[in-house]
């Protein structure tokens, strides 16, 4: 596994400042640090694009994240949570996945998963 003080461009050059209104999925209600982990940091998907890894998966439209949180088949109550998000917090990108407003967000030095979790704000419950 590539450490990650080793990547470079990572995030990418073109990411830009966070900024805005941005959504998340999640099986628990309050949202935990241990649910604003990368893969990174919890070691899963370790053949994934090492940069990617590192950045948490959030759509900037709340109507594609109810579409991606119904492919959660195995949760059965789920919750999509809100967060705005500031420069300070890290940068961002379009990236490619299943919805449109598919955003990776590398998180800024020192933001905790403890700390990213209380940005988070439940907005719709989702129960299959």
């Amino acid at each position: 596994m590539e450490e990650a003080s080793k990547l470079v461009n990572c995030p990418p050059v073109d990411a830009e400042p966070a900024s805005g209104e941005v959504f998340r999925c999640g099986k628990n209600n309050p949202v935990s640090g241990a649910d604003m982990q990368t893969h990174e940091e919890t070691r899963r998907a370790p053949d994934a694009d090492p940069c990617l890894r590192r950045a948490l998966s959030v759509f900037r439209s709340r109507t594609d994240a109810e579409h991606q949180i119904l492919l959660f088949r195995r949760w059965r109550k789920k919750f999509i949570f809100k967060a705005r998000l500031s420069p300070q917090h890290g940068s961002t990108k379009l990236t490619s996945g299943r919805q449109p407003s598919h955003t990776s967000w590398w998180t800024a030095d020192g933001l905790s998963p403890e700390r990213r979790a209380a940005l988070f704000t439940m907005v719709e419950t989702i129960e299959s």
